[in-house]
């Protein structure tokens, strides 16, 4: 069956035992690898401080001034990258659904101009848009007579959406092209018109899949730190996200709270991925 992975049958020679096990073993080595990195430093935070004899997340937990500050870094997260997902998704449907029903001419064009987010350097990207509201004509007249963007909490969704929407018409359009266009005759063919078909059929059936995108896209927009910083700079209490906290208390000598945020982080990353594995989500897409 299409899309369907099945396991190879078990070995029935010592040449294959041979094989299997040491190409499980490089498996296993990197995921050892990943795992050493995240509980080092999830760790790290229990250990005891020389000074007070209290633990390093127990002297951090009663810090006021930080967690007001990472507090608001959390806030500020949730609310941009939930903006950001919403936003993705109001494009990336339309798209990834004009991606896979539709035959266009300069169809690799057009995938590679919708890949670029995704494969342009963060850091780079941050400094591109920055230039196009700086210098450009458009950039400019958005700036000065429409709404303020640089520097500003509305530039951390600018620059979430710059580089997730790319992610979530990628796993829109996975999603799009598990789905038989058949269905769609079949209902054109009832009476339905294009636009029925789609939100009556297609809609419902990628419903598992758009929502898997959501998350992914939301997880993507959460995690950015390049094109944040070099937009909305790294004010704390105004644009810093969790990324940018962690990295403004990792430059001051501040590591354990800078450590405490990569946990947090870690951990978001974590139930995100497991959420978008329950709802069908595809972990090949990127």
């Amino acid at each position: 069956m299409s899309g369907v992975h099945e396991a190879l049958p078990r070995p029935s020679s010592h040449r294959d035992t041979l094989l299997r096990a040491m190409l499980s073993s490089l498996l296993f080595l990197y995921m050892g690898f990943i795992l050493a990195v995240i509980l080092a430093n999830a760790l790290w935070l229990t250990r005891t401080q020389p000074a007070t004899g209290q633990s390093y997340l127990s002297g951090l937990l009663q810090n006021a001034d930080l967690r007001d500050e990472v507090g608001f870094s959390i806030k500020l997260s949730f609310i941009t990258s939930g903006i950001t997902a919403l936003l993705g998704m109001i494009v990336g449907i339309p798209s990834a659904y004009a991606l896979s029903r539709f035959k266009f001419r300069f169809a690799a064009f057009i995938d590679t101009i919708i890949d670029l987010p995704i494969v342009i350097p963060p850091l780079i990207a941050g400094v591109a848009l920055l230039l196009f509201f700086k210098q450009s004509f458009l950039g400019r007249f958005v700036e000065t007579s429409i709404i303020e963007i640089v520097y500003t909490p509305r530039a951390i969704v600018v620059a979430q959406f710059f580089v997730a929407s790319a992610f979530a018409i990628r796993a829109l359009k996975a999603t799009f092209d598990q789905i038989n266009p058949r269905f769609e005759w079949v209902a054109r063919s009832l009476g339905c018109s294009p636009w029925q078909a789609m939100w009556k059929v297609t809609l419902p059936l990628a419903r598992n899949g758009v929502m898997a995108g959501m998350v992914m896209t939301w997880a993507r927009a959460m995690g950015e730190f390049g094109p944040i910083m070099m937009l909305a700079g790294a004010t704390p209490h105004r644009t810093a996200v969790l990324p940018i906290t962690a990295f403004l208390n990792m430059s001051t000598g501040n590591v354990e709270a800078s450590i405490a945020v990569v946990v947090l982080m870690i951990l978001i990353s974590a139930v995100t991925l497991v959420t978008f594995k329950r709802l069908g989500g595809q972990g090949y897409l990127w």
